[in-house]
């Protein structure tokens, strides 16, 4: 069954990650997920969910994640149900020091100066030094590379070129290649930096900001980009033909208008990137309108799912008692119900050791 709707709705957003404090790095809510369902919400479909809340007793008329978290037996009912009902599933799972990292890379170590650094192995060679900083780097980097994005400070920005080579250079992880090639490249990337004027070269070196609807600056969203990797993903699912699709976005007060933006400027781009899960190129034009969740059980559905992976990853990474079986066996059928190729599943934007320790083999995006 081809699904016209399809509705959005994350977990774990704090905002702009540059305006988090170094005592308070990311010690609660460090992943952020974003999750999408093609989802026909039909009166069958609706019964069938009312059913399912009545078996499993939850209660609200506005079903969150955090009340169905620890209710394994209702989350399996409703995976049954997306499955018989042919609904696709797409989820960013995003770990936070990871996204500031890749952003690092992006700027500061290997910027963009042609097409070339899209290219298959550009795009690999950036991973592989994101996996490596996020894992050996101290967090200070982020936090310093954080207080650039604020300051906008070009002093500071020079001396924080320097401290990624120092600590590139006295790197003792267990990849000294992968070290070495961050050190040559961000020398490279100082050396035009001292070239340009000021302006210029702070501009080159920090995210390109969004502005919220209070006029202020917001520089590192992992709910933007993963909207319009999802928006990507979806393209790609519908082999491009995305006209007559509408998506249902969680109401956005403060992001609604950034998003909508953001969907209209990769649109615009039409980039053509080897990206396997997802399709930047365009060729027709979804819909996008916000809905709040009490008044959208697709809405709600997307929020259970990406609550779930949001806190089910923190809970096995970081947390201090083992998962529980049934949750973990939710979580592998998740992962399983994905097809890469497709664009479906879950797509994780964090360190490959993370998603090991997750019991997940890593696939490659290009």
């Amino acid at each position: 069954m081809a699904h016209t709707d399809y509705y959005l709705d994350e977990s774990g957003n704090t905002g702009d990650l540059t305006t988090v404090t170094s005592e308070a790095y990311f010690t609660e809510q460090r992943m952020f997920a974003l999750a999408a369902l093609g989802c026909t919400l039909d009166d069958s479909f609706r019964a069938a969910f009312d059913a399912l809340k009545t078996a499993h007793r939850v209660q609200s008329a506005d079903v969150k994640a955090k009340q169905v978290y620890h209710k394994p037996r209702f989350l399996s009912a409703l995976l049954e149900l997306l499955e018989a009902r042919g609904c696709p599933l797409f989820i960013e799972a995003v770990d936070k020091h990871y996204f500031v990292v890749m952003h690092i890379i992006e700027r500061m170590v290997m910027p963009y100066v042609g097409d070339c650094d899209t290219s298959r192995k550009a795009l690999w060679m950036k991973s592989v030094m994101a996996d490596h900083m996020a894992v050996y780097a101290p967090p200070e980097i982020a936090h310093a590379f954080a207080s650039c994005c604020q300051s906008r400070d070009h002093t500071e920005i020079r001396d924080l070129y320097k401290r990624i080579i120092a600590w590139g250079q006295q790197s003792r992880g267990p990849h000294p290649d992968v070290a070495a090639g961050i050190v040559r490249l961000t020398r490279d990337s100082l050396k035009d930096f001292r070239k340009l004027p000021k302006a210029r070269a702070v501009e080159r070196a920090l995210p390109v900001p969004d502005t919220n609807p209070a006029g202020k600056l917001i520089w590192v969203l992992p709910n933007l980009s993963s909207f319009t990797h999802i928006y990507a993903r979806i393209n790609r699912f519908a082999q491009k033909r995305v006209a007559g699709i509408t998506l249902f976005h969680d109401e956005q007060l403060q992001f609604g208008d950034i998003l909508q933006q953001s969907k209209d400027m990769a649109e615009a781009l039409n980039l053509k990137l080897p990206l396997i899960p997802a399709d930047f190129e365009y060729q027709e034009s979804a819909d996008l309108r916000f809905l709040r969740s009490q008044d959208s059980i697709g809405i709600q559905i997307a929020d259970i799912l990406a609550g779930f992976v949001a806190r089910y990853v923190e809970e096995a990474i970081w947390g201090e008692t083992p998962m529980h079986p049934e949750k973990m066996a939710i979580f592998e059928r998740l992962v399983t119900m994905g097809d890469q190729s497709l664009g479906t599943g879950i797509n994780f934007v964090a360190p490959t050791s993370l998603v090991r320790m997750l019991g997940i083999v890593p696939q490659p995006n290009v």
